[in-house]
């Protein structure tokens, strides 16, 4: 049974869960499917055909599905996903995808996205992800897993950032960013590995010294970005997370340097 407040909106025809709580003053529209367990706090607007797993979490003013800020936009049908276990803090906002983008944004599991953080068309987002009040990112932007974004870091559109990267409040991320990268800047500049990072979620050490021994070679050598990937394939490419480094380097366009 679920427990909605008088004074909110909730569509006869959106599907709603098991022990959702819908605080005042909220709004509902007919395409939300809203899984068990979740809670909407109060002015929460979840719109579009938006479909959302268990326990999220929706502060006061976030606003969820609505139509994406793209002038080719012609109200074409587009979705958004979401997993479970998400917390969107105050004033988030997250559209659905576009028809010139792959029709759909997706959020995975356990992310935390902190105040007036905004989530534009066709961007995918893995799991357990931090982003800091103030995040934009641009349409078509692919975050993978465990990511940390500083506050008021803004990604330009098109763009990759790897799994356990830390980018520093502030930033301007104009370039794909690899896995385990640690960075700042407008424009962003890798500096190095996040080790801190690599050790709260347990890797060994070492593996985290062939990460950096992989880092090193490849951005802080004389020899072109072909040759240093060749080389740490070479020296390296037997250590499952620098292997992973090196595909994402190879998968993404425009490279990393």
């Amino acid at each position: 049974m679920s427990n909605i407040h008088p004074s909110s909106i909730v569509d006869p025809a959106a599907e709603i869960g098991a022990g959702v709580e819908i605080g005042p003053f909220c709004t509902v529209g007919p395409k939300v499917k809203l899984g068990d367990g979740c809670r909407l706090i109060s002015h929460v607007v979840i719109e579009g055909k938006t479909t959302i797993g268990k326990g999220n979490v929706f502060y006061p003013f976030s606003i969820i599905g609505p139509e994406p800020q793209d002038k080719k936009y012609r109200q074409e049908e587009t979705c958004l996903v979401i997993g479970d276990g998400n917390q969107f803090r105050e004033s988030v906002s997250v559209h659905v995808g576009t028809v010139t983008g792959v029709s759909e944004t997706r959020i995975g599991n356990n992310n935390l996205l902190m105040g007036y953080v905004h989530i534009a068309h066709d961007c995918v987002l893995g799991d357990g992800n931090v982003l800091a009040n103030y995040v934009g990112l641009s349409g078509h932007v692919v975050i993978d897993d465990h990511v940390t974004l500083g506050g008021q870091v803004g990604v330009v559109q098109f763009l990759r950032i790897g799994s356990y990267s830390f980018i520093g409040g502030g930033s301007v991320i104009d370039k794909n960013i690899p896995p385990y990268s640690s960075g700042y800047g407008n424009r962003i500049e890798i500096k190095g590995v996040n080790i801190v990072g690599l050790r709260r979620y347990g890797l060994a050490r070492e593996k985290i010294s062939a990460i950096l021994d992989a880092h090193k070679l490849y951005f802080r050598s004389d020899l072109s970005e072909v040759e240093a990937l060749q080389r740490v394939d070479a020296e390296l490419g037997d250590v499952h997370e620098v292997k992973l480094f090196i595909d994402f380097i190879r998968s993404v366009e425009g490279g990393v340097r």
